[in-house]
This record gives C-alpha cells, structure tokens and sequence, in this order.
C-alpha cells in the first residue's frame, strides 16, 4: 500500500500492529484471571462494566485536555505507562480484587487517551487523498490481530497460564511506546482560548453541529444499536439454535475477521468508484441484509457466509465514516471528536448487546437477528431517501510530511 511511503504513519502502523498482538492476548488472560479467582460469572460483567465506563464517561473529558498538548507526547507515555500498570494485574490484581479492578480502570484510562488520538492524527500524517487508505490500513491491523492472536491467546494461556500473559502484554505497550518516539512533533495547529468545561462542551458540540457529521454519527448510531446484537447473540445462536457448539462459533467469528480483512484489502478499488459518503451508506444498508438474513435461514453454512459478509461490509461503513469524522474537524478539535465518537458508539454497542440478551428469551435468537438486521437497513435507507450524508467543504488543513 502506498500509503506506507510515508515514514511516520508507517511508524504509527507497526507500533499499531505491536500493541494489539499484546490487548488480544490480554483481553482474553483477564477474563480468564476473573472467572478463575471468583468463578462468578458476574464479576466478568463488571470488569467489561469499568472498562466500558472509562470509554463513555471520561474519554471526552481527557480529550478536552489532550487537544492542548504534543499529541506525539500523549501517544509515547500513554503505552509507556500501560505497561507497568499491565505487569501489575498478576504480581498485585490477583491478591485484592478491588485493586484489580482499579488497575483494569487505569489500563482503561490510558487507552481512551491513546485510542483517540491515534485516529486524530492520521490526516497529519498522510495527505488528504491517502486518508482513506490510510484508516483502512489501522483497521486491518486489527482484525489481522484478532485472526492472529485471538485463537493464540487461547492456547498460551491455557498452557502457561494467564500470568505469562501480561507479561507479555506489558513488552509490546513497551515497544509501542518506543516505536512512537520516532514520530515528529503532532502539536495542535492554534491553542484554544476556552477554558476546559468549555473545550469538551466545544468536542461534543461539534459531534452534534456539525451537519455531516450529525448525519454520519446519527446514522451509525442508530444502526449500532440494533446491530451491535451479534456480539452478544452470536455465540447463543452457535451453540442453542445452530447446534454447532462453541468450535462453529468460533468458525462463525473467524470466517467474519477474514471478510474484514479482504473489506480492508478491497476499500481502495470501492472508493475509486463511490464517494465515501455513499459508499458507507451502501454498506451498512447491506449489512442490515445479510444480518436479517441470519435470521431467515438459520443454517450454519448460509451463517459463515452471511458472517463473512458482515465482516467485509463492516470495513466499508466503518473507514469511511472515520475519514468523515477527520474531513470534516478542524485539527486541534480531533482528539475531542473521537473520543466523543467512541463514546457515543460504545453506548450504542451497550445498548444493542443488553436488547439482544433481554429479546432472545422471549422471541429466540434468529428472530433477533432479523429484527436487528431490518432496523440496520431502514436506519440506512433513511438517511439515503432524506439526502444522504453531506459531502465535506475545503477540509483543514491535514498534512504535516
């Protein structure tokens, strides 16, 4: 891709590519840690609870501060402090599960420093024209993570143990945190004048202003929280109405990794013939098709299929909408609309997985599926018949080398 010509954000990219080969692994050694200290399955809930609660409480806040400073600064010390803090989970977390559960906050924290900024600095990075390959780039890394190091995980932990794991972890937020040190100065173009309060009011203001980026973010919303119903569904769907046990379910969530990861692959030649407006709003109307239609046949091989599909239509809809976000943001606000963005979708995500859960006991879970894929695709469909998402005007300025 030549997008990775460019020294800095391929710098960006492989430290990327370091930390995530450590956050699968370590995704998968706490739950485990958890439910082998309490054998309680809600206790699990409520380790995923304070995470999910760093994202949607205080991500906007730190982002309000982190638009002031060297964004390189943030992104170096933000892994470098992950990783002591991760180190810590099995030397001091399993003794008190109180301090577990605070340092799985503090790991929480940093990452919602970190995440946002990573995309806010793309377009400082890559020129104009290269951003989308660029965010398509950042996403495949991630499910290339999730096929590489998922299933591994798994394993490592079950032969050495979860301890091992974080150790681990703890050696690629070092990396990553080196890596960072060779990306040039990311300072914010002008200082704002408001205060604070002010700033993050200024972040979540601009989410909701700001008419491509209401459009973009109230779509995405509303189909998010209907569609999100598979990460909770998915594994019920394998096991109670497929009958394919835990092993298909894992097939059905590996076969949508590799849909993601041809999605990513095939995103440059899709947006050479649709604008990205479009072509987000295509996708995620089609990725209401093949989730409802999940629920039509319930058979295990049309579920592959369908989950194959899901995951390379998630790419379309999902980089794009990014590249709308940082388009249409001047750039000393981005960090504060990605964090506002995340926290937004993780409501979403919350509420759609907590639907599904409650809807599956009373109308089973095929018929979810096709409920949740129908408002997918009417949310969609919507926003197309009403005049689509608004192409950006001159964009800030977005190139720094």
């Amino acid at each position: 891709m030549k997008v990775l010509r460019h020294k800095a954000f391929a710098r960006l990219i492989l430290s990327y590519l370091v930390s995530q080969a450590g956050s699968k692994i370590h995704r998968v050694a706490l739950l485990v840690l958890v439910y082998l200290l309490t054998e309680n399955a809600l206790w699990v809930s409520l380790v995923l609870g304070v995470q999910l609660l760093g994202t949607v409480v205080f991500s906007p806040l730190l982002s309000a501060w982190a638009d002031t400073q060297d964004r390189k600064r943030l992104l170096v010390w933000s892994d470098l402090l992950r990783a002591p803090l991760v180190a810590l989970i099995p030397l001091l977390g399993v003794q008190s599960l109180a301090l577990l559960l605070l340092l799985v906050f503090a790991i929480e924290l940093l990452r919602d420093l970190h995440d946002p900024i990573q995309n806010a600095v793309v377009p400082d990075l890559v020129p104009k024209e290269e951003v989308d390959e660029a965010n398509s780039l950042i996403l495949l890394a991630d499910r290339l993570s999730e096929v590489l190091f998922v299933g591994a995980a798994g394993v490592l932990v079950a032969t050495v143990g979860p301890a091992f794991a974080f150790y681990l972890d703890a050696a690629t937020y070092l990396a990553s945190g080196l890596l960072l040190t060779g990306l040039p100065p990311l300072k914010p173009d002008r200082l704002p004048k408001a205060g604070y309060l002010e700033r993050v009011k200024e972040g979540l203001g601009h989410l909701f202003r700001h008419p491509t980026i209401r459009r973009t973010v109230g779509t995405l919303f509303a189909a998010a929280a209907f569609g999100s119903v598979e990460t909770a569904l998915g594994v019920v769907l394998a096991i109670k109405w497929l009958g394919v046990g835990s092993a298909g379910f894992g097939f059905m969530e590996a076969a949508m990794a590799l849909g993601a990861i041809l999605g990513g692959l095939s995103l440059p030649y899709l947006l050479r013939r649709l604008p990205r407006e479009r072509l987000f709003l295509y996708a995620l109307l089609l990725f209401g098709v093949f989730e409802a239609s999940i629920g039509v046949f319930p058979i295990f091989a049309w579920a592959l299929g369908a989950f194959f599909l899901a995951g390379f239509l998630n790419m379309a809809f999902i980089v794009p909408a990014r590249s709308i976000l940082q388009l249409n943001t001047p750039q000393e606000m981005r960090g504060r609309i990605f964090a506002a963005f995340s926290a937004v979708m993780n409501a979403a995500v919350l509420t759609g997985t907590m639907l599904g859960g409650a809807l599956e006991g009373l109308i089973g879970a095929p018929m979810v599926f096709l409920l949740a894929g129908v408002m997918v695709s009417l949310a969609a469909g919507y926003a197309l018949l009403t005049g689509g998402i608004p192409a950006p005007r001159e964009s800030p300025r977005t190139t720094q080398g």
